[in-house]
């Protein structure tokens, strides 16, 4: 057998116990790299900005409509159904981009699809801008819906790109960390209307509406704000596209880890890989049945909670703070999984019960099971939120051990496709008639913590493996190197020894 082959089997090989034998045996073979070629580049910083920055941009503008329906609803008389069609479009046209994506990444490079992400943000950013300067406000709708199916088909390059950058750029111990601040500006990116829409736009009372709608008399300058506020959106959906011209290669000049530059399975082997792979399918089904179900009912959560007797200003500034305490969550979780990783499991166990009990406690707050509190509502949710996202750089960290040596970029891809679909399903359900209609939308309260407790069982039900903390920890020999990173490795001053990798 040669050492093709045995490369060969060592990718193809399902099962860790397999993997590590293969990898003892192909090392023995041939050319061992010294660690002298893994270096870091203080340019994965500008990378890091470039994708938080899009991640950002790209959930701000996913999330424009669902904390201002009450403006919309009175002044402009949209209907629930209008503004919650406008949320629906992100999951849906999310499908086909995360479709695209990991092809358009196997066919061309990381450049080339983050060119075309920004660009199209770019085009979508200048028509959000058209649309409250020169066409007619009375087509807002038209535009609104375009921007926001763009939006959609955009949104895969940022989250697809998480483990891939973190893999690709950084060092092993500072992986996790950086998975945890792209998930936090992704937070943040749909924290931000919460509370920027409802202060530029606050809540109209009848008195107001009765008398811009018979008599023309504006009490609040509402057609001004929502300029400002489109305006603002467009100008940093352009930045997005700047940001990425100026800088923003394929690859790093030099590779950050042994893993890094190891051979990955084209697009269609690595499909075949991830159906065998239960243990990726569970990682999946965790971060769907949490961050998906709460992206979802946090596109609603105004609707939801106004039922309950919290107005819509109050609903923003709950759903901002939630949102905006994944950020030190994210962090605080990528770092311990770093420093503690063959202890991934149990943290997740541990972050999934403390937040799905904090959650129920919010919904029995919402239900009146429970003497009403507000300041026990804003406690229980923010817990719940902290801890259910909070645990999102864990399991994008399992999805990518427990699949390679499948890229990076399919398996993130794979998962947020599944984080967006839960999000559709639960969004879907409004859409039908009289099953989740607006005097019976908490019932999306259950579903809630029906999922959050689903995602609990998986955890337990989880294996963890240490496939790459293998690689990383022993090295690789030249002929399992990915033809993609010999420039890399000829950039630190080794030569491959041509007959190596063809023998």
């Amino acid at each position: 057998m040669t050492r093709s082959d045995d490369r060969d089997r060592l990718f193809r090989s399902a099962s860790e116990n397999d993997f590590n034998s293969s990898f003892r045996s192909v090392l023995s073979s041939c050319q061992i790299l010294p660690r002298e070629v893994f270096r870091t580049t203080p340019a994965r910083w500008y990378i890091l900005f470039t994708l938080c920055w899009m991640g950002l941009i790209q959930n701000f503008i996913g999330n424009t409509w669902g904390p201002i329906t009450e403006v919309m609803k009175k002044v402009y008389s949209w209907s629930d159904e209008r503004v919650s069609m406008l949320a629906l479009w992100t999951p849906v046209f999310f499908v086909p981009g995360a479709l695209v994506f990991p092809w358009l990444m196997a066919a061309t490079n990381m450049r080339s699809v983050m060119l075309i992400n920004s660009s199209l943000l770019a085009l979508s950013g200048i028509i959000k801008i058209l649309s409250v300067t020169v066409i007619p406000l009375d087509y807002l709708i038209y535009t609104a819906h375009v921007t926001q199916i763009v939006n959609g088909l955009c949104g895969a390059a940022p989250f697809s790109s998480i483990m891939y950058i973190s893999v690709n750029w950084f060092p092993v111990k500072e992986q996790l960390v950086v998975a945890g601040i792209i998930i936090s500006c992704v937070n943040v990116g749909v924290a931000v209307p919460f509370i920027l829409g409802p202060s530029l736009l606050p809540e109209p009372n009848d008195t107001a509406v009765i008398l811009n709608k018979t008599l023309g008399v504006d009490s609040y300058d509402y057609k001004s704000y929502l300029r400002w506020y489109l305006v603002i959106q467009g100008a940093c959906m352009l930045l997005c596209l700047v940001f990425t011209l100026i800088y923003f290669p394929s690859r790093p000049r030099y590779a950050p880890t042994a893993t890094a530059v190891s051979a990955r399975l084209d697009f269609l082997e690595g499909i075949k890989i991830l159906v065998r792979r239960g243990n990726f399918w569970l990682a999946v089904l965790m971060f769907s049945l949490t961050t998906g179900t709460f992206n979802g009912y946090g596109l609603t959560l105004d609707t939801i909670v106004t039922k309950s007797g919290i107005s819509q200003s109050e609903a923003g500034y709950i759903g901002f703070a939630a949102l905006l305490s994944c950020v030190p969550a994210n962090l605080v979780v990528g770092g311990l999984g770093g420093i503690f990783p063959t202890r991934k499991k149990l943290m997740t166990i541990i972050i999934l019960v403390t937040g799905t009990v904090s959650m129920a406690v919010f919904v029995a707050q919402l239900e009146d099971w429970l003497p009403r509190s507000m300041p026990v509502v804003w406690v229980s949710v923010i817990i719940g939120v902290m801890c259910l996202t909070g645990c999102a750089p864990l399991l994008f960290d399992m999805s990518t051990e427990s699949s390679h040596p499948v890229s990076e970029d399919l398996s993130s891809t794979v998962m947020v496709l599944g984080n967006q679909l839960m999000s559709l399903i639960f969004i879907a359900l409004i859409q039908i008639p009289h099953l989740v209609d607006a005097e019976h939308r908490d019932k999306l309260n259950f579903v809630l913590l029906g999922s959050f407790s689903l995602s609990v069982l998986l955890s337990i039900l989880y294996r963890p493996t240490n496939v790459r903390q293998s690689i990383d920890a022993n090295s690789i020999t030249v002929d399992q190197l990915d033809y993609r990173s010999f420039q890399q490795v000829e950039n630190a001053g080794y030569s491959i020894e041509v007959s190596c990798i063809e023998s």
